[in-house]
């Protein structure tokens, strides 16, 4: 199998095929495959013509990006110890002319064995092809060499670190490193992340420290982590290790240190991880691992060593500190009721570690922020996705607390979650910051948890986003609805819209399309006006979205907000146009309802009684009586009236009497006195109840040109962003 990343051909990686992907380029000859490789059967064989420097190169050049850094290396077996390899990368330019030469340290080969050459280079502003050149010294005339696994791609620096590839790989040799006290440095090739590790041998007993060379720029008051993965030998399995980040004035003097104390086992990389801040002091920094040998020749394999801000690690926009979300340092973060937590290796979503929680079954099981979390500017929407991975299939909990200044609850969220054993999930609950919070609190609860139901929790998001739904006043007697963090679970996932009114079964918001029952995900935003919500009651919305390809559900209330209601007044509305609606002035009589008995009676001879025939009752019929003051007035009402078509007609809630859908018959407007410039109309509405139309709305109540022109400069403002006329239209 190909080496991933690699831009050199198969069988110039590992010559399985034959020697064609290779050339002799000087002093050599011979080139073969043969068998005895380190990357499948074969390797490739050629020989020294005579005494002095002998090199093979690629038959064809290989395309590169300029600018790039790459590190290309290579196995190689000697003809004898001390025998010196090293490895090229020639750059060249799109015509083919020789550039410049990345060239490797020589290696004296340790023994009669297989050894790795390496170089890192960055490739020229005008590069556009590479080729890989390995050349050795050669000790007498045919004699033969051989190499396999020849690698040249981009390096593979992990995200952030501020030390150099070679620190943190140990690919090309040790200079990246220092030892202090009673130790060696070498490289390792039996114990290495890729192929070669950094390899700690204490000469004696005593402390030993390895450090990088290299201090890179830090920056004052900023978080940084620094980790390295390190295994010990059967002699220092188990020793402790301290992994220190340095802190270095302008003149290289420490101004003060952040440390780590581990215990590493020889049973499997161990990652020693330290978060610090960069003291005021603080202008570059180094990192450290330390450890005291209890005899001569114990020995430690170190590799993959970073140094980063810790803004780099963390999950994009996450607003927890990193120590809190990925539990790599130590879980001193979380608090746990209801059994133990402990840091772990044995599985992670992120990194190298997570938080293991074991219940003890007492109750629920819970695992808490230790400290507050700032709870952020009010109004916005946040969310909460912590990583859960569990042994059994169970329902678990995320939870919310956002806290006063005195730790107190203001409001509580919670997200119920149908929580299977089938790897690592995400469960992300959003919620609104709101007034008087201060601080939040962020809890997974498994609720009723029996003895020894394990959990792992890793990777914990808190940041702005989440599926929130925030709702206000609007003009025309309608309520507004933002909802955000539509797009949260996926483009297939769809989502609805319910209103919430206590005493009344649930009710769909109308949308422009229709009802807003199951809507395909096209934005992350969508704002509804919802015209048909009652007056003067609280009234909530639930947001829901779920997967129809799956059983994954997630939803959100809304705060109430309770529309004002006059009164003397109601509201008229058309539920298709909501700019066409008014709100009038009740006059004397109130309606008389009347609603029709659908009756056949029959005498029947013989009988004493009759035989009645009948039907559902039907609905309500009754005369409103309104009064308008002015002209203005007069038309609005006869806007509304105009197109028709079903109305709804909204009554304040203390008169005892239920919104309904009506039509309007026969119209009179009657002036109230005989006096021609007085406006003032008494208006007889004859009503009949009718079911809730279908359909959806079109704009809004208060969406005009006007406000077109005011929300935007020019034509060009308007058109970006609004793909058809409709957006426009209704401000979407």
């Amino acid at each position: 199998m190909a080496i991933t990343g690699n831009l050199l051909p198969a069988n110039a990686e590992s010559i399985e095929t034959d020697a064609s992907a290779w050339s002799a380029l000087v002093n050599a000859s011979s080139l073969a495959r043969t068998t005895g490789g380190t990357l499948g059967t074969y390797s490739l064989l050629w020989r020294a013509t005579a005494v002095g420097d002998s090199q093979i190169g690629l038959a064809t050049r290989v395309a590169v990006t300029a600018g790039g850094e790459f590190w290309a290396c290579a196995s190689i077996f000697p003809p004898a110890v001390g025998a010196q390899s090293r490895i090229e990368v020639r750059w060249y330019n799109s015509g083919g002319t020789l550039i410049s030469t990345s060239q490797g340290p020589v290696i004296s080969a340790p023994a009669a064995t297989w050894h790795q050459v390496a170089v890192v280079g960055t490739a020229p502003a005008t590069a556009a092809t590479a080729n890989v050149v390995i050349r050795v010294t050669g000790t007498a005339a045919s004699q033969a060499w051989f190499t396999d696994r020849v690698f040249l791609g981009l390096v593979a620096k992990s995200t952030g670190n501020l030390l150099s590839w070679n620190a943190e790989s140990i690919e090309v040799d040790t200079t990246g490193w220092a030892i202090e006290g009673a130790g060696a440095a070498s490289v390792s090739r039996t114990a290495a992340w890729w192929y070669q590790s950094l390899l700690v041998t204490s000469t004696s007993t005593g402390a030993v420290t390895a450090q990088t060379a290299e201090t890179p720029a830090v920056t004052p008051g900023v978080e940084y982590a620094g980790y390295a993965y390190v295994v010990p030998d059967t002699t220092a399995n188990g020793l402790p290790l301290t992994i220190t980040i340095q802190w270095l004035d302008g003149s290289g003097t420490v101004v003060g240190t952040s440390s780590s104390s581990w215990t590493p086992t020889m049973s499997a990389w161990t990652r020693v991880t330290i978060i610090g801040t960069a003291p005021a002091e603080a202008v570059s920094a180094r990192l450290a691992l330390s450890t005291t040998a209890t005899a001569t020749s114990q020995q430690w394999a170190i590799d993959r060593v970073v140094l980063a801000p810790t803004s780099a690690l963390s999950l994009p926009g996450n607003l927890l500190p990193y120590g809190t979300a990925d539990m790599e340092q130590d879980v001193s973060a979380w608090t746990v009721t209801g059994g133990t937590g402990t840091q772990s290796s044995e599985s992670w979503a992120t990194g190298a570690h997570s938080l293991k929680l074991v219940a003890d079954g007492s109750g629920d099981l819970v695992a808490s922020t230790t400290q507050p979390v700032p709870a952020g500017q009010e109004g916005v929407g946040y969310m909460f996705a912590p990583r859960t991975r569990q042994l059994a299939d169970r329902r678990y909990r995320t939870r919310i607390e956002w806290l006063d200044s005195t730790g107190e609850a203001v409001r509580t969220r919670w997200q119920s979650w149908a929580g299977v054993a089938t790897g690592w999930l995400t469960s992300s609950i959003g919620d609104l910051a709101v007034t008087g919070a201060v601080a939040v609190r962020l809890s997974i609860i498994v609720p009723g948890a029996p003895a020894g139901d394990t959990w792992y929790v890793d990777a914990v998001e808190w940041k702005v986003g989440g599926l929130t739904a925030y709702a206000e006043p609007a003009a025309g007697g309608g309520a507004r609805i933002t909802l955000r963090g539509l797009t949260g679970r996926g483009p297939t996932w769809l989502w609805s819209l319910t209103r919430l009114v206590a005493g009344e079964a649930p009710a769909p918001v109308r949308g422009y399309s229709g009802d807003l029952t199951a809507q395909s995900v096209v934005g992350d935003v969508a704002v509804v006006t919802d015209y048909e919500a009652p007056l003067g009651v609280p009234v909530y919305w639930r947001v829901a979205m779920w997967d129809p390809n799956g059983v994954g559900t997630l939803s959100y209330t809304s705060d109430p907000v309770t529309l004002t209601a006059e009164t003397t007044d109601v509201w008229l509305k058309d539920p298709g146009l909501p700019q066409r609606s008014v709100k009038l002035t009740v006059a004397t009589p109130m309606p008389t309802w009347q609603r029709q008995a659908r009756q056949n009676v029959s005498q029947v001879r013989g009988r004493r009684l009759p035989v009645v025939i009948s039907d559902v009752r039907g609905g309500k019929t009754g005369t409103l009586t309104v009064v308008t003051e002015t002209a203005d007035d007069r038309d609005a009402l006869w806007w509304v009236l105009d197109a028709g078509g079903p109305l709804l007609l909204q009554w304040p809630p203390h008169w005892d009497e239920d919104d309904i859908y009506v039509t309007v018959g026969d119209v009179s407007a009657a002036p109230v006195v005989d006096y021609a410039e007085f406006s003032d109309r008494t208006w007889s509405l004859p009503l009949t109840e009718v079911d809730r139309p279908t359909g959806g709305i079109t704009g809004s109540a208060d969406r005009t040109w006007e406000t077109v022109a005011t929300e935007n400069a020019t034509w060009a403002d308007v058109l970006a962003g609004t793909p058809t006329w409709l957006d426009v239209y209704t401000g979407a």
